[in-house]
């Protein structure tokens, strides 16, 4: 989960024969359902073999280490690297370890063409780069290992506007639409933290002729969406400015009736009650299971 290469080409990859005077402590370092995607990784790039792994203290690999997981797929994050750039971000590992810890924790898997709302810099940046859309790897292809098949979902970041232009039609229509602009991505859906305008921006049309017409004739593929509600006494007065009493329609409190609250209360309960899976959990600005001091799914 915590590789940090993007990923690799055909073929299920035979898992190595660990050598017959190789110490305990080998196996123990290489799961065999980690061997094929190790595999699927040096056929990609023959020319790293031992690259920069980043991990965590407490690892979420979707293909089990110690035995079967049930996921079945692995996360792959492909990077534009920035001019000056010597050495490869860590903030990637954190970001796909926070959406495997998610996974692991909700039991809900991801599949090509979700998208994932971030709401904020996947770099802790003040880019535009908020959100993510996922699609299955262009180069990687399944893989066979001891727990069964594995299939890998590349990470794209997107821009606000692209998020929601994916939520009103489906998630492989706009990257389909990112795959046709270099910029914004292009065959291998490069994500560019820099990249300061939306594929409509950069191009108008797409929005006026591929998206609106796709809406129009397919309609929209979201099925469920997630959030955070809260509300509070406003009959009190505010303790202080910042209270969220405090907020006004004209010269009067905003207030709820009785009957509302209620009905508030009630419609909650339920959907709590229908729904008790955990969200998705944000980066914690501070160290995160093992990974960093100073950086911040």
């Amino acid at each position: 989960m915590a590789e940090l290469r993007p990923s690799v080409a055909p073929g299920p990859a035979a898992p190595p024969a660990p050598a017959p005077s190789a110490p305990p402590a080998f196996a123990s370092l290489f799961p065999p359902g980690l061997h094929a995607i190790y595999g699927e990784c040096r056929r990609l790039y023959p020319d790293q073999p031992n690259p920069l792994q980043v991990t965590a203290i407490v690892k979420y690999w979707f293909t089990g280490t110690d035995g079967p997981s049930g996921f079945g797929f692995e996360l792959t994050f492909r990077l534009k690297r920035e001019t000056g750039e010597s050495a490869p971000p860590t903030w990637p590992a954190e970001l796909m370890q926070g959406l495997a810890r998610y996974v692991f924790q909700s039991e809900n898997t991801f599949c090509s063409g979700d998208h994932v709302s971030w709401h904020s810099p996947l770099d802790n940046s003040e880019s535009r780069i908020q959100h993510m859309l996922l699609t299955e790897d262009p180069q990687m292809q399944p893989v066979q290992t001891p727990f069964g098949v594995v299939t890998f979902l590349q990470i794209v970041g997107v821009c606000t506007e692209e998020l929601h232009s994916a939520q009103q039609w489906n998630g492989q229509g706009i990257l389909e639409l990112l795959r046709t602009v270099p910029v914004a991505g292009g065959p291998w859906l490069i994500t560019d933290m820099r990249r300061g305008e939306t594929i409509f921006e950069i191009d108008p049309h797409l929005q006026q002729e591929r998206v609106d017409k796709g809406i129009e004739t397919d309609g929209s593929n979201l099925s469920g969406v997630s959030a955070k509600c809260a509300w509070d006494d406003l009959s009190r007065p505010p303790e202080d400015d910042e209270d969220s009493r405090s907020i006004c329609i004209g010269t009067q409190p905003r207030r709820l009736s009785g009957k509302d609250t209620e009905q508030i209360r009630e419609t909650l309960r339920r959907g709590l009650e229908i729904n008790s899976k955990p969200v998705l959990p944000p980066i914690n600005p501070q160290r995160q299971n093992g990974l960093t001091h100073d950086r911040t799914p």
